[in-house]
């Protein structure tokens, strides 16, 4: 039958995720997979000042909740946001702002981190370098950056649950990328190197800079109007992206009430651009003293809806719809987005809206269709209805409570 989900129990999962890393680009180049080949949906939560801003325990209990919303990846900037800031127990990273005296105390406190997060189960992507900080990196030459990137990746050599993240030219020079990025590989081969940027994915197959995965953070606000054009923007990524990448949400004006809403929205938008998972950002990343109270909301609250979903989905199969004929109005084509298989016998659609929706099933290979309904607010699943291949076939949320999106699978029973 169609649909099943997995029946995968909680301990089988974990036994799998201890044997997961390190983790490593897919052969086709399109995602992640564990160190057993194993598709692996990055979800990964911004978390820029976990090292100047949270005691130990303070961090534990961060991971910890994060982990129950099932998020696998943290994002933590190596560095403090100036140079002349700290981490939690007032050590500076170098003696002098000297990138060759690193501070051991300094280091030994991040390590606490990775360790505790290989014991959850967590990857941590460590940011090396930062634009605040190329006052300080200018002030050295291409051997000391080269130094720098080579020191970290030994000193975390033992843990395979790191990928490590260096900011693209956008920030630094790119001597200064490729310096860094070769002494990490001196240092720790056959691991992951990111690269960080706030702009769309660029065709740069030839640059010597290359990394094996993009993350795609935006530095702006966006305003409703704004909201379609940044919507649009994802879903058309993939065509520019030659790596696998992520996309975080945009950031909002404090004015749109439902943010959360809206940073659900663009989880699935980034999934439907063939993202290798999504990239939540919040205000959490800062820590400020707000933030015990907000972890459980911004968008994170529809995490563990969205992981629960696409394990009943074979999403690292699928790809985005160019030409989305599958839709019959062309106001659906411009709003919902199309995921299928490459033998057109299944499709996932992500509708932003209640309403019914027209499909035209000669644009899939079968002649009797099923389709499937999930919500993304509360991950529930509805069996929807059937259908024989039909120019125009009409099928109906669920619900049809104003705002709410959904989730639509249709495949092929015949």
């Amino acid at each position: 039958m169609l649909f099943i989900l997995p029946n995968t129990t909680l301990a089988a999962e974990e036994d799998n995720a201890r044997n997961a890393f390190p983790l490593k680009i897919s052969p086709n180049g399109r995602h992640i997979t564990d160190a057993n080949g194993t598709p692996f949906l990055m979800v990964a939560d911004v978390a820029w000042q976990l090292l100047r801003k949270l005691s130990y325990p303070e961090a534990l209990q961060y991971m910890n909740v994060r982990k129950s919303q099932s998020f696998n990846t943290l994002l933590v900037e190596l560095l403090p946001a100036l140079p002349n800031q700290k981490n939690y127990h007032k050590i500076p990273p170098f003696q002098n702002n000297n990138l060759s005296k690193p501070n051991a105390a300094y280091f030994d406190y991040l390590e606490k981190m990775i360790a505790a997060a290989k014991e959850r189960n967590l990857v941590v992507g460590i940011v090396v370098s930062r634009k605040s900080w190329n006052v300080v990196f200018d002030a050295h030459n291409e051997e000391s950056w080269k130094e720098y990137g080579a020191f970290v990746a030994k000193r975390y050599a033992k843990y395979s649950n790191i990928i490590w993240i260096v900011s693209e030219e956008e920030y630094q020079s790119a001597s200064q990328f490729k310096a860094i990025a070769d002494g990490i590989r001196s240092g720790f081969d056959g691991q992951i190197i990111a690269s960080l940027s706030t702009c769309s994915p660029t065709n740069n197959s030839s640059s010597p800079n290359r990394s094996d995965l993009k993350f795609i953070i935006p530095d702006s606000t966006v305003t409703y109007s704004e909201y379609a054009a940044l919507a649009n923007w994802q879903k058309n990524s993939a065509e520019a992206a030659l790596r696998p990448f992520l996309i975080a949400n945009s950031e909002f004006p404090k004015e749109i009430a439902d943010q959360s809403g809206l940073i659900r929205n663009q989880a699935y938008q980034s999934i439907m651009s063939s993202a290798a998972g999504f990239c939540h950002l919040s205000t959490i990343r800062n820590f400020n003293p707000t933030w015990k109270m907000n972890i459980t909301k911004d968008g994170a609250e529809y995490i563990h809806q969205l992981v629960k979903i696409l394990k009943g989905i074979p999403w690292e199969y699928m790809q985005p719809e160019a030409s989305p004929q599958l839709l019959a109005d062309s106001l659906d084509q411009s709003e919902i987005g199309i995921l299928s298989l490459s033998n057109k016998r299944m499709a996932m659609l992500y509708v932003p809206s209640s309403k019914p929706v027209t499909l035209d099933l000669t644009h899939l290979n079968g002649t009797e269709f099923e389709t499937v309904w999930y919500s993304p607010r509360t991950g529930r699943r509805w069996t929807g209805g059937s259908f024989q291949t039909a120019a125009n076939a009409i099928v109906q949320p669920p619900d049809s409570q104003p705002g709410w999106d959904w989730v639509l699978l249709v495949g092929a029973k015949k």
